[in-house]
């Protein structure tokens, strides 16, 4: 469907490939490939985020893993960056705040399996296991907030990321089965 749509699949700074198949007032559909060998990401240090969007997601194929963190005095310091996107960028800006976090909840889905994230919640989401994962969801924008993203304290004052274009022969390669 995606091939016939003539939609691409884009390198997204978490690591994983990533196309909207539909789009319909607040609500996408987005297709995310998880690779079995890593991916690219913009920093494994900025990897915890809010969404402006609630999301659904089904897993496809795989196993991945979503962390919840909430703020607490003693957990570990972050530099929070605002997220913006211009054309095919996304661009990290430290905001100057701190924010302790710890971790709240942690699990794995593996196929035939979803899971929800509301609006502004602080997580991360990664595959495990040796295999790729293929997973599903659907958005809806609910906020027009620029989403956060963390960053670790001593980090850049900014990071931009290039959501380049995947050949269709180097996504079959990153999706591969080891």
């Amino acid at each position: 469907m995606r091939r016939a749509l003539g939609i691409p699949l884009r390198l997204h700074p978490l690591g994983f490939i990533a196309c909207t198949l539909l789009t319909e007032g607040s609500l996408k559909l987005r297709l995310h490939l998880w690779p079995a060998h890593g991916g690219i990401q913009q920093s494994p240090d900025c990897q915890i985020h809010d969404h402006l969007f609630e999301f659904k997601s089904w897993v496809l194929s795989g196993t991945v893993e979503n962390v919840e963190y909430q703020k607490n005095a003693s957990g570990i310091e972050h530099s929070v960056y605002k997220a913006e996107y211009r054309d095919d960028q996304s661009i990290l800006t430290k905001t100057g705040e701190l924010i302790r976090l710890e971790e709240k909840s942690r699990t794995a889905y593996e196929t035939g399996m979803s899971y929800s994230v509301s609006s502004g919640t602080l997580h991360e989401t990664v595959r495990i296991g040796a295999e790729p994962a293929c997973t599903v969801l659907v958005a809806k924008d609910v906020s027009d907030s620029a989403p956060l993203v963390l960053g670790p304290y001593a980090g850049l004052d900014r990071y931009v990321y290039t959501r380049s274009i995947v050949e269709e022969a180097l996504a079959e390669r990153l999706v591969a089965a080891p």
